[in-house]
């Protein structure tokens, strides 16, 4: 099961509804699977996140697919449920518990945060019980602070994924600051998902040596040119209009609004233009409104919250691939997994020239990076693009070639294992 969309750093996710009961295809386990962890001989991996699919988020995908990939492990993840499970339950050979772990604050200034920083450590204590194993945290606030408090007091070492934005929100406190260095300092490894949120993490002064870099990857075979998008595409355009795709949480970062505002410098221009904006959030109703003072009712669509099986389809639908993020209140795109979903499907994409964005799209190759603020570059691009069919095709199969060659899961898997084999016991 798959999601879109960056780690957020509010306590909720809504891009996609969020589930917190495990779903049909998960069965359950007998109730020895909870010592199994510690057991045997192959290493021992414990994945901490708030985020695990069947919830939503960029970051929910890039750990589903590297962990359930990983062979040669034993493998168990922590993530957030509504009410605590008796047992945990098999999600493709990770044995998976939930609990609550959702927070609106990520420190430990009062007694209630702390507790739950404290709360968590023991429970990650009590499902790696071995010093021989990792843990490997989806962020440094909350889970990376709790895999720090185990470790303090006896527990296994960990790892600690960064995605850009949380590091940018962080630089918002003083408390969060500081606790965000001791996370990573204290760290075997920090992975960043991109090079520019490694540079993030050395401006929190963490030393090259310890960070690497795993980009996220796309399942090229499930994304690509030959999916069959007609049905879909009937659903929103006529034959000869230029469809164009949106993926993911309507938030201001994600630069919905310019979009809009340039599809209506370009109304007359380019009449048959329409938009799809795929995905859900808190600025949904004010780019509703937006659409509603531009006119541009009879070009623009919300499709709402999309089927993660009629993702692939609906990639096949568009003609080009639009998210123009920009930084707004620290808050930056990291990378982006939606740009690789769109090169896979050999769509060409447009997006905003900031956080590591440039990374998913080479600019002029696979696609255009824009000033994702600037309702004219966005323009500019989207004319482009749209009154270049050879163009278009030339910039998707660049971006297909490009993902299968740099992108794959199989890549991704082989730099996270090369992390995670077994130091020596400490002393």
């Amino acid at each position: 099961m798959r999601r879109h969309d960056a780690y957020s750093t509010c306590s909720t996710y809504p891009t996609r509804a969020i589930v917190d009961q495990p779903s049909a295809s998960e069965r359950q386990l007998p109730r020895s699977i909870t010592t199994s962890v510690n057991a045997g001989h192959r290493a021992k991996l414990l994945v901490v996140s708030e985020l695990f699919p069947p919830a939503v988020g960029g970051s929910a995908v890039l750990l589903h697919g590297i962990y359930s990939r990983m062979s040669g492990y034993d493998i168990a993840v922590l993530t957030h449920g509504s009410e605590p499970e008796a047992r945990p339950t098999v999600v493709d050979g990770m044995a998976v518990y939930r609990r609550p772990m959702t927070s609106g604050q990520w420190g430990i200034v009062g007694l209630r945060p702390l507790r739950e920083r404290v709360r968590l450590a023991m429970q990650m204590r009590r499902i790696l019980r071995t010093r021989h194993g990792t843990v490997h945290c989806a962020r440094a606030l909350p889970e990376g602070l709790s895999a720090l408090l185990a470790y303090v007091f006896g527990g296994a070492p960990y790892v600690c994924w960064a995605h850009g934005e949380e590091l940018a929100t962080a630089r918002s406190s003083r408390e969060l600051t500081m606790l965000t260095r001791w996370v990573y300092r204290l760290s075997r490894t920090a992975i960043a998902n991109s090079r520019n949120t490694a540079a993030m993490l050395e401006g929190y002064g963490i030393p090259p040596s310890k960070i690497r870099v795993v980009h996220p990857a796309v399942d090229a075979e499930r994304f690509r040119p030959e999916v069959d998008g007609s049905e879909l595409r009937r659903r929103f355009a006529n034959d000869g209009d230029i469809v164009i795709l949106s993926v993911g949480r309507l938030q201001r970062r994600k630069g919905h609004d310019v979009a809009i505002r340039a599809l209506n410098v370009l109304r007359h221009e380019l009449p048959r233009v329409k938009y799809v904006i795929a995905g859900d959030g808190e600025e949904r109703a004010a780019l509703e409104r937006l659409v509603v003072e531009c006119g541009l009712e009879k070009h623009v669509s919300f499709a709402g919250v999309v089927p993660d099986d009629a993702m692939p389809q609906l990639y096949a639908a568009c003609d080009i691939f639009l998210l123009p993020n920009r930084e707004d209140d620290r808050d930056i795109e990291g990378f982006g997994i939606v740009f690789l979903e769109a090169a896979a499907a050999a769509k060409p994409a447009i997006g905003g020239n900031s956080g590591g964005v440039p990374e998913a799209i080479v600019d002029g190759v696979t696609g255009l990076l824009v000033d994702g603020a600037n309702v004219d570059s966005v323009a500019d691009a989207i004319r482009f693009l749209a009154t270049s069919p050879d163009v278009r095709a030339r910039m998707g199969e660049a971006g297909r070639r490009r993902v299968r060659a740099e992108f794959t899961w199989e890549r991704a898997v082989a730099k996270v294992a090369e992390l995670s084999r077994p130091m020596p016991t400490r002393r």
